[in-house]
């Protein structure tokens, strides 16, 4: 997707989000809510909405792997 734009002329621009250590409390219909109310571009907020549909956390307990 970068090579592309940057092929066409366009800035990039990137942001990371840590939420490591609120990750469980973080309300993502909330998230996506109060974006949508500040004008957040639609394509930013779909970019979004698909990166924390995706996420996976793996955990190992006592030499066992879970997936979840």
């Amino acid at each position: 997707m970068i090579e592309y734009f940057n092929e066409r002329g366009s800035n990039i621009y990137l942001a990371s989000l840590d939420v490591t250590k609120a990750f469980d409390r973080v309300n993502h219909f909330h998230l996506y809510q109060t974006l949508m109310k500040r004008n957040v571009p639609i394509t930013f907020l779909n970019i979004i909405i698909n990166w924390y549909s995706k996420l996976s956390v793996m955990i190992t307990w006592n030499t066992a792997l879970q997936a979840y």
